[in-house]
């Protein structure tokens, strides 16, 4: 049953980030680095935030060295590969592999262990705090057509393939 909920919550987190990325392609980097106050100064940095992180936990979980950023790229093409590869690492995961608990060090070299489970949960809200303040930047920005991003939407359309 975890293992259920735990892969449409990071189906979910993929699917709301992508609306994100496939939406500010279509903005030309004027918008894309207009300074918008938030937690990162523009919808690029904000975007590229939740690439970062998504790199940095799909390492931890797979034990690897973490990189920050993920990739020396800021194009916002370079965003859903990381992503791809996180919903990957999780849904090859069973009910075991989520229970089991994982030492890493955060950005800071700090020590930490914590199951695998509380690791993707933690990932996948975090990306969406990220995306609802790029809702507030995108409509301080004045731009339209953003993505609605809320879980009950992707849960009625998944109900819809």
């Amino acid at each position: 049953m975890m293992k259920d909920l735990v892969h449409e919550y990071v189906s979910y987190g993929h699917w709301a980030t992508a609306r994100f990325v496939d939406r500010l392609m279509r903005e030309g980097d004027a918008v894309l680095d207009a300074p918008t106050l938030s937690s990162f100064p523009t919808l690029r940095k904000t975007v590229l935030h939740i690439r970062d992180a998504e790199n940095a936990w799909t390492c931890r979980l797979l034990g690897e060295a973490q990189s920050w950023p993920a990739d020396p790229s800021t194009a916002l093409s370079s965003v859903m590969p990381f992503c791809d590869r996180f919903v990957e690492t999780v849904k090859a995961m069973d009910e075991e592999g989520l229970r089991r608990s994982h030492a890493y060090k955060d950005l800071k070299g700090n020590a930490h262990s914590s199951a695998a489970w509380r690791m993707i949960l933690h990932c996948v809200n975090h990306g969406t705090q990220h995306r609802g303040q790029l809702i507030t930047m995108m409509r301080a920005l004045g731009l339209e057509d953003v993505p609605a991003n809320d879980l009950i939407v992707f849960q009625r359309l998944q109900r819809l393939m």
